[in-house]
């Protein structure tokens, strides 16, 4: 079974030619400061590709430094949060650019071994996982992935998750990427925006886990994947990945001329 794009012509383009041309375009002007090579994982922005794409561009050009064959690609549910998470156990992921293949074998270790589950009706409507695919097949096409949702969010969930990754994946860090789908604060004025999404970048900065913790439960920051981001920071904590940089940060308004209810995009490398 297969999981077909719900969102191809509207938060991108529906054309191949045009999709990829517009990636690439992207990707050359994402132009990397910092030479991290033992890359562990990204954070990338899941909004329509006019408004994120260019800040999701320097994440996955992160990417293209670590010679990786799997993607475990861990997103937000945006509509249903009635499970922990959940994998996308699909045979493929399709896009314009054609499809991607999930590794079934890892996927199959994760639920028999975990007792991971699957929620087909989250995975078939949700978009924040699906626009990632696209740069993934730009950067490296024959790269399979393991799609995981989070639903519930909270730091009980994305400890758990992390553990779970990290028995997994431990054998396996030289050939696998970590892609954590987010955006951050949501219509805000563009000088609160940056204010409220300045303390994610630096609680990034410091891998302050216990601060991101605390400043999402008072409300302090906002990220619609902040539960996929405190797993990238558990599981590099354990895994002993101690290098975090902020590589791109912008909002909608830069795009859209309106500056007073914008949408935060962060695009994060976490390396050795």
């Amino acid at each position: 079974m297969n999981r077909n794009p719900v969102v191809a012509g509207s938060f991108y383009p529906g054309d191949s030619s045009i999709l990829k041309k517009q990636i690439n375009v992207y990707l050359q002007n994402a132009i990397l400061k910092d030479n991290q090579r033992d890359v562990l994982g990204v954070i990338s922005p899941h909004a329509g590709y006019v408004y994120s794409g260019q800040c999701a561009a320097f994440s996955f050009n992160a990417l293209k430094k670590k010679n990786f064959d799997l993607a475990v690609i861990i997103a937000p549910s945006h509509r249903f949060a009635d499970f922990d998470f959940s994998l996308g156990d699909y045979d493929e992921y399709l896009t314009p650019l054609g499809g991607v293949k999930v590794s079934k074998k890892i996927v199959n270790e994760l639920k028999n071994k975990f007792s991971m589950r699957t929620s087909y009706y989250a995975h078939n409507i949700e978009h924040s996982l699906e626009v990632q695919l696209p740069f993934l097949q730009q950067i490296k096409p024959d790269a399979k992935i393991i799609p995981i949702l989070l639903g519930e969010q909270n730091p009980e969930n994305s400890k758990r998750l992390a553990n779970i990754l990290a028995k997994c994946f431990k054998d396996r860090l030289d050939s696998t990427i970590f892609i954590i789908s987010s955006d951050l604060s949501h219509y805000y004025n563009s000088e609160i925006a940056i204010r409220i999404d300045t303390k994610i970048t630096e609680n990034l900065e410091n891998l302050d886990i216990d601060k991101m913790e605390e400043d999402s439960q008072q409300g302090k920051i906002e990220a619609c994947g902040m539960g996929g981001i405190l797993t990238l920071l558990y599981l590099a904590k354990q895994l002993n990945y101690t290098g975090i940089t902020n590589l791109d940060y912008r909002n909608s308004g830069e795009v859209s001329g309106d500056y007073e209810q914008v949408v935060g995009y962060l695009s994060s490398c976490v390396y050795k």
